[in-house]
This record gives structure tokens, sequence and C-alpha cells, in this order.
């Protein structure tokens, strides 16, 4: 079913498309990363949670990056061929451009089936996640970080301050902590020490070496004063708060559950037409991987002897604006617009555009769509050039 042409073709598509899949899934990694590393430290979290939390966001930055690359994947691919005269080639050997679709209506067949599963079911529970691990270092479930120089707070009513952290609190040194409850207080210096876990998830052991403990009981007429080799704290933790049961709103629930819950009348008014415009968004951004090689195609084709590289700009542009129209129509639908006179409506207007661009290239003899786009802005920017002219005419 597979020829050597469709072969070719995918070759030529894969490389643009696992590239630019990798390129933006990294960058938006990095930008993440930066923020959550500030946010981590800032909550005196460990370093090593902010490698989780960007797991868990991958998925979502693949789910905007699928998309790109597969427009740019065609795009690159069939700018290269046809300033190769290979488009020539092909065409001259009787496989005409409708031909050609076929592998490449295969691979948005694939892509299809991978966002699906992304926005479907990975992001909501990968969603989910990710704010758990936030309420976590919010609430201290997972640890504080001893940060060195600093008073603070551990447990109820005990105050410590460290000179020097190693090993994520599993060595210190330079140790003062302070106990205080109805009789008094306990002052404790060492000059080393540790926490440890317990069989109690609540409960810290902090073990202390070569120190000091100075007993201040109002009931006793002077401190009493202990040395020691090593000494055993327990610390018990203050009780935290369970996080939520996943869902409760559109993007943590699965698109099962969307179409359950959209007409459930249990949910306000609101609720339920956030999880119906959700529910439209998610189908429609599926089912756009079959029409964006529509686009990508006539974008990709281009003059040899000009050898014009606008396309690139030209479907980029277009892809960006139609999602963030999306995102709008989305939100219309939150507020009681049809999803079939926003969401569906735009989506078939991109259709209809990426299937005219389509039919010039593939049915029209030479035809270029970017010589139309090309003819379009010229009228659009003569007036404007025109106006510049006379202004700069009348400021000299």
């Amino acid at each position: 079913m597979i020829n050597r042409i469709d072969r070719y073709v995918l070759k030529q598509v894969a490389m643009p498309l696992i590239s630019t899949l990798g390129i933006a899934a990294l960058l938006l990694i990095l930008e993440k990363m930066l923020s959550l590393f500030d946010f981590v430290v800032n909550q005196g979290g460990p370093a090593n949670i902010v490698f989780r939390m960007l797991a868990n966001l991958t998925p979502h930055y693949m789910g905007l990056a699928l998309p790109v690359g597969l427009l740019l994947g065609v795009t690159i691919a069939f700018r290269k061929i046809s300033l190769s005269s290979e488009y020539d080639a092909i065409i001259s050997s009787g496989t005409g451009l409708p031909r050609l679709m076929r592998p490449l209506m295969m691979l948005a067949l694939l892509l299809a089936v991978i966002n699906t599963i992304l926005v479907g079911w990975v992001q909501p529970h990968s969603r989910y996640t990710y704010r758990e691990l936030i309420f976590d270092l919010r609430s201290g479930a997972l640890g504080a970080s001893i940060r060195v120089g600093e008073f603070i707070e551990v447990g109820d009513d005990i105050t410590l301050l460290v000179e020097e952290s190693h090993q994520q609190g599993a060595e210190l040194r330079g140790i003062f902590m302070e106990r205080k409850d109805d009789r008094g207080s306990i002052a404790v210096t060492a000059e080393s020490g540790g926490f440890f876990a317990t069989e109690d998830s609540n409960t810290i052991l902090l073990r202390l070496y070569n120190g000091r403990l100075v007993d201040l009981n109002e009931s006793q007429n002077k401190p009493r004063v202990l040395s020691f080799e090593r000494q055993d704290l327990k610390i018990k933790l203050p009780s935290r708060e369970a996080f939520r049961e996943r869902g409760g709103e559109e993007l943590e629930m699965t698109i099962p559950e969307l179409f359950v819950e959209r007409d459930n009348q249990e949910w306000s008014l609101d609720e339920r037409r956030a999880f119906n415009g959700n529910f439209h968004w998610r189908l429609m951004h599926s089912i756009t991987f079959f029409i964006i090689p529509f686009l990508a195609v006539p974008m990709g084709i281009t003059n040899k002897r000009t050898g014009r590289g606008t396309g690139i700009v030209i479907g980029l542009s277009l892809l960006i604006v139609y999602n963030e129209f999306m995102e709008g129509m989305e939100t219309a639908v939150k507020g009681g617009a049809s999803p079939y006179a926003t969401i569906w409506l735009l989506f078939g207007l991109f259709t209809f555009l990426s299937f005219f661009f389509f039919r010039i290239s593939a049915f029209k003899a030479g035809g270029e769509p970017l010589a139309y786009i090309d003819t379009f802005w010229a009228f659009i920017s003569r007036p404007i050039k025109r106006l510049g002219k006379k202004i700069m005419g009348v400021s000299e």
C-alpha cells in the first residue's frame, strides 16, 4: 500500500517534524523550569521535585507542539522537494498532488490518535498530579529543605538554626534548636546531626551529636544543663489537609467524563457550559490534524525562480491565529453560546481556507497560493505606503 514515493515523502517530513517537536518542547520546558525552581526554593522544597513537576507538564507542552510540528514538517519538506525539482519530476510521472496526500493523511491519523490520548486522558491526570505537587509543597508534605543561616519553624513550637546542610538535611552542622511548651523551653546546641524518617509519616527524628541541652523549666530553681554525645529528638509534624479528588473542573476531566458530566444536572449551568465547551474543543483539536496538511502543502510549494520562504511564516501565523481564536470560541461557549456557531464554525472556516489553497496548488496549472497572498498583501499595503510617503514628504 505504501510505495517508494510515499516512503520518500514521509522521510522528508519526519526530520523537520521531530526537530520541531524536540525544540518546541525543550524551549517550553526550559522557560517553565526557571519559574518552578524559583517557586520550589521559596517554598523550601527539595530541588528534585522540579523535575517531577516538569514531567507532569510535558504532556501539555507536547499537545501544543504537535500541530506546529506537523505544519512545519510538511511545509519544510514540500519546500525542499519543490526547490530541488523533485516535485516536478513526481508530478510528471503521473502522481498528482492529491495522491501525495495519502502518506500525509496516514501521518496525520497517527498524530491525531496520539493527540487524542494526550488531551483526552494523559493531560487531565498529569495536570491533577502537578497541582497536587504544588499543594504538597505549600503544605510541607514533601518536606522542607533547610535554609542555612535562617531561623525556621519545624513542627509545633520548634525553632531551628543550622550553619551547614548537606544531602537534603541528612547531614547538618552547627545546630541550634529551641522547643517551647507549657512548662518552659529547651535549648539545644550540637556540632552535627541530621533528620531521619520514622515509621510514623507525621513524625521525624532529629539525631544530634556532641552537644549540650539546657532545660529552662519554670518549676525548677535553676536551668538544668546536660552534655551528650548523641541525642534523639522526635518532632511531630503538623497535620496537613489531604488534597482534593481529581475532577471538579474541565481541565482535569477525561473526554468520556466530560461527555457524561456536561449533561449532569447536579452541576451548575456555568460548570456544564464549561464542560461542553472543553469537550468540543478537544474533539476539534484532534480533527484539525487532518486539515493541517492541506494548508501546509500549498504553503511549502514554492517557485524555484523566486525561492520565497514566506509560506512558512504565513502558514505558522494562520495556525497560531486559528488556535487563539479557538480559545476565544471556547470561552464564548462557557458564556452560553452554541459550540456549533462558534467552535465548529471557526473550524469550518479554517477547513475552507486550507482546501481553497490546496485546490489552487493541485488543480490549477501553475497555481501558487503564495502569489494570491502577495497580491492581496500588495493591495492592502499600497495605500499604507502612499500615506507613509506623504507623511515623510510633509516632514521633510
